[in-house]
């Protein structure tokens, strides 16, 4: 669970800052996310004027789909976490804090003055993985026809990779040749 308590840096003054190493178990985070190890790095939050800064440096390892050849593999994913989160109740006095029409839930400090980072740590997540993973840099992909795995080796398709419109440059290159 990546709650933590910042009632203490929110009686500080700005400027104020804690370090703490995360080591979490993301399996259940995400349905479309299947990681292979746990999430692992250093967050360091900060005291601000509105509320606590928190940066990170976070890495995990992920099992992907190749775009091309749409096998399965394992791939590192690194990010960096930066997010202001604000409280909902101030720390001194109880009371209700009013918060900008466009703050979002997930970057709330709740009223028993914890944030949460999961939802923060999953949108991140979500925003680092590759548009279009690949399973290495000269994966061939799949047969068009058949659907064979190129990386498998050669099916039995014939395949005229010839484009029709330059029939006309390859009748003269032929001429030429004559």
């Amino acid at each position: 669970m990546m709650r933590y308590n910042v009632a203490q840096l929110l009686k500080e003054q700005s400027g104020q800052s804690r370090k703490n190493t995360l080591h979490e178990d993301i399996t259940h985070l995400d349905p479309d996310l299947h990681p292979l190890s746990a999430l692992d790095g250093n967050i360091q939050m900060f005291r601000t004027g509105q509320g606590v800064l928190v940066l990170g440096q976070l890495h995990t390892s992920l099992e992907l789909v190749c775009s091309y050849c749409l096998d399965e593999f394992a791939t590192p994913i690194r990010f960096k976490l930066e997010e202001e989160f604000r409280p909902t109740l101030d720390i001194q006095t109880g009371a209700f804090l009013p918060l900008p029409p466009d703050d979002e839930v997930a970057t709330q400090i709740d009223a028993h003055h914890e944030l949460d980072l999961t939802e923060v740590v999953r949108q991140n997540l979500l925003l680092a993985i590759p548009q279009k993973p690949v399973c290495r840099s000269k994966c061939l992909g799949l047969c068009p026809t058949c659907g064979k795995n190129w990386n498998e080796g050669p099916c039995e398709c014939k395949h005229d990779d010839a484009d029709p419109r330059w029939d006309a440059l390859r009748q003269l290159l032929k001429e030429n040749k004559e």
